[in-house]
């Protein structure tokens, strides 16, 4: 099962594994100046880990080591997960992990205006994606399914609002409302991939490049002082690019859209996973993509989501007021693509007219 998974998952992040070795981060043999190699599957998706130095593979084995703790802690498709208990009994004492993914969860609610929200989850389980997406469940996304009635959203939205929960930070404890429950999957995976880069860092690894699926994070030099480069799937046609992003430094990069996950309704319609948690229905802001650059891959990984929900203008509005935390690329429903101007020069793009978004009051 886990090598028919593999099959099914993402082709931007095969796409994007496919660049990234043609960008001169490919596999290696463990020399000084390549990169030694490590693929992982968890958290539903194929993850590529890759490291430079002499310290690189003890920097993949504590990295695959931190990817599986971490995958056992938030997965709500396991009833064991901490998340699980969570959800199953009300609320606890939650570990340091989740402390800080909580945290960082409600601030970006409260800024955004609930546009990011852990308490989607029983929107996700109403609309079938939870199955859909499952750890063991078959990928097909095309098969025909029934879309939730307007009542039945309507009833479960009651349940949804992180501003429900009630957290005490000094003392680690959640409590939950009846028929609310959380799931960190908008957040989960830039967790991670900030965790195995302060991780190897710490092991002395010099440089690396983690991408899980549509999450890239890229830290240090590369031996032959060639810049980080990153293709960004062309959500109109995902076997191939949009542009390429240029980094000269470490990075989290992390892409929402709405073209690889969804479902199919007996009417025939795509509905992608991406719901708005005020609305209770996928998110349709006029947006087909957001990439999100910042130094920290837990809250790109945020505002990623958080963009793609608030829509183009207000999205670009957010940034205008927020454009010192991180940079932005959107690719709107007329194929437009937006750049915020501090990516000036790095994004490069033969396909799509670039349109930059330049500071000033929203």
């Amino acid at each position: 099962m886990r090598k028919k998974r593999h099959k099914q998952l993402g082709t931007a992040a095969v796409l994007l594994a496919a660049l990234l070795t043609l960008s001169g981060c490919g596999t290696s043999f463990g020399t000084s100046g390549e990169p030694v190699s490590r693929q992982v599957i968890a958290m539903t998706t194929v993850m590529n880990l890759k490291a430079y130095g002499k310290n690189a593979e003890k920097g993949l084995d504590d990295g695959e080591k931190e990817i599986n703790r971490l995958d056992k802690l938030l997965s709500v498709g396991s009833d064991t997960s901490e998340v699980s208990k969570l959800n199953a009994a009300g609320g606890g004492t939650v570990s340091s992990d989740l402390d800080t993914l909580l945290q960082k969860s409600l601030s970006v609610y409260r800024s955004t205006g609930g546009a990011f929200d852990i308490t989607v989850y029983p929107l996700m389980k109403l609309w079938g994606f939870t199955e859909v997406y499952s750890e063991s469940g078959e990928l097909d996304q095309d098969k025909k399914r029934d879309i939730p009635t307007a009542s039945a959203i309507a009833q479960t939205l009651q349940n949804v609002g992180a501003d429900k929960l009630s957290y005490d930070a000094e003392m680690k404890r959640l409590s939950l409302p009846a028929g609310t429950q959380i799931d960190f999957g908008g957040i989960a995976k830039g967790y991670t991939s900030q965790r195995i880069v302060d991780i190897m860092k710490k092991d002395g690894v010099t440089a690396g490049n983690i991408e899980l699926g549509g999450n890239v994070q890229v830290f240090g030099k590369k031996p032959d002082g060639s810049p980080w480069t990153i293709g960004l799937t062309d959500p109109n046609k995902t076997s191939r690019t949009m542009g390429v992003l240029t980094l000269t430094e470490g990075r989290a990069v992390v892409t929402s859209g709405g073209y690889e996950r969804y479902i199919t309704g007996k009417d025939g319609k795509k509905y992608h996973h991406i719901l708005d948690p005020k609305t209770g229905y996928p998110a349709d802001g006029g947006i087909k993509s957001v990439t999100i650059v910042c130094k920290d891959g837990t809250t790109a990984d945020a505002l990623s989501t958080a963009m793609f929900v608030l829509g183009k203008k207000k999205a670009v509005a957010y940034w205008k007021n927020h454009a010192k935390d991180f940079e932005m690329i959107l690719l709107d429903d007329d194929n437009t693509l937006w750049v915020t101007s501090g990516l000036k020069g790095q994004v490069e793009s033969t396909r799509y007219t670039m349109k930059t978004i330049k500071r000033g009051k929203a």
